[in-house]
């Protein structure tokens, strides 16, 4: 009776198991190219605005308000857009993204992103404008649905602590931030609202490519040996 080998460095649950597809080079070049984009265009514009903005304590959506940069912020989230388009297309191509929630969740965080980069903020701490609210909720669901998205695609791996790591970080700096901007926290953390934000945005960074970085892995091959 043939026995079953593995040539992979995971295992099958049960029965057959067949050659996973390719990772999908437009994919992971879309992701990774939004991710570079991204920190490149906001880690200027935060350099370029130091002497006006102080990265502590001013949300990072003000930053449209600088002359001559202030392009430069919905450019990053275009690109970080981009990013989410590869990842979609790279982990359809790997099997990964079959299914509503996971469809949902990423669709929503790029939608997200798309309107949070099309619609600007205020200038000031109150957002009063139709386009301030817009950009301010569609911020908050990139937010929430970036780490959503780890979660239900690591759940699909065997290899899926570095995801839950992830997007623990990103949901613990999520709380803090969302904590800060409502209020109820002290003023000595109140003040580092705009750190927060920032470091936020980092952690969602960091997990759009831990989810390219799926995307990239070698397919999982089984063979029969006798």
């Amino acid at each position: 009776m043939a026995n079953l080998a593995l040539t992979s460095r995971s295992l099958p649950a049960r029965g057959v198991v067949l050659t996973a597809p390719r990772p999908a080079p437009v994919g992971v070049f879309l992701g990774v190219a939004g991710l570079v984009f991204a920190a490149l265009l906001m880690g200027g514009l935060n350099i370029v605005a130091a002497d006006r903005m102080s990265p502590l304590n001013t949300t990072m959506s003000d930053y449209v308000f600088v002359p001559g940069a202030g392009w430069m912020f919905p450019a990053a989230l275009l690109a970080m857009c981009v990013a989410g388009v590869g990842v979609a297309v790279g982990l359809a191509a790997r099997g990964l993204l079959h299914g509503v929630l996971p469809k949902l969740a990423l669709s929503l965080a790029m939608l997200g992103l798309l309107l949070a980069a099309v619609f600007p903020t205020d200038l000031g701490a109150v957002s009063v404008t139709l386009s301030a609210q817009i950009h301010r909720y569609a911020a908050g669901v990139v937010f929430f649905c970036v780490p959503i998205t780890a979660v239900l695609i690591a759940r699909r791996l065997e290899r899926r602590r570095a995801l839950y790591v992830g997007a623990a970080v990103a949901t613990v700096l999520l709380t803090l931030f969302l904590t800060c901007h409502l209020g109820p926290m002290p003023d000595a953390l109140g003040e580092l609202s705009g750190l927060l934000q920032r470091l936020l945005f980092v952690a969602e960074l960091v997990v759009l490519g831990q989810l390219v970085r799926v995307v990239f892995q070698p397919p999982v091959e089984y063979a029969l040996a006798a």
